[in-house]
């Protein structure tokens, strides 16, 4: 599967490698309190980025709009786990997105109700203090509704590798 990473959790740990080898990096959902980011997991599961494919967090954001070979969501021990391959050539086009989604620029989601499009899937969703942050895959035009709408992740005409919540507004019939 060809993911496109448009965003990343707020909590990054690492773990080294075997006989010096290079380090595995894991990145999970957290919540922020006293100004720290805490597992506050709803849902736990971690995304796997391996230090030989020149991967590092303080440099995140520059693997942000890049496209990744990997396998499907696995679970194991009730934990769900992404692990991201390798990293492939600029321009690739993705079949999927891993996005973060916050309470704070979507609006508070009610994991009671419907939430997430059928072929979304959740990664990790932590929850705390009048807060949320989830890391989920969606396809292109997925969408998720919160109390602020329904917000569907549409992506760049002319560069797929990159995408964007737009909100539909159900009473004017538009976009934002």
């Amino acid at each position: 599967m060809l993911i496109g990473v448009l965003g990343f959790g707020h909590i990054w740990s690492a773990r080294p490698g075997r006989a010096g080898g290079p380090a595995a990096y894991f990145n999970t959902t957290g919540i922020l309190v006293s100004g720290k980011y805490r597992h506050r997991s709803c849902a736990y599961g971690h995304i796997r980025i391996d230090e030989c494919t020149g991967f590092h967090p303080i440099r995140a954001d520059r693997w942000l709009f890049r496209v990744f070979e990997s396998e499907s969501i696995t679970i194991w021990n009730g934990v769900r786990k992404l692990f991201l391959k390798e990293r492939l050539p600029k321009g690739a086009s993705p079949e999927r997105y891993l996005t973060r989604i916050s309470s704070a620029e979507l609006g508070w989601v009610d994991r009671q109700a419907p939430w997430i499009c059928d072929y979304g899937e959740v990664i990790s969703f932590s929850e705390g203090n009048g807060q949320q942050e989830a890391l989920v895959l969606l396809p292109a035009f997925g969408w998720i509704a919160s109390e602020s709408g329904f917000f569907h992740l549409v992506p760049d005409r002319r560069r797929p590798w990159r995408a964007e919540f737009k909100c539909h507004l159900n009473d004017e019939g538009g976009w934002q």
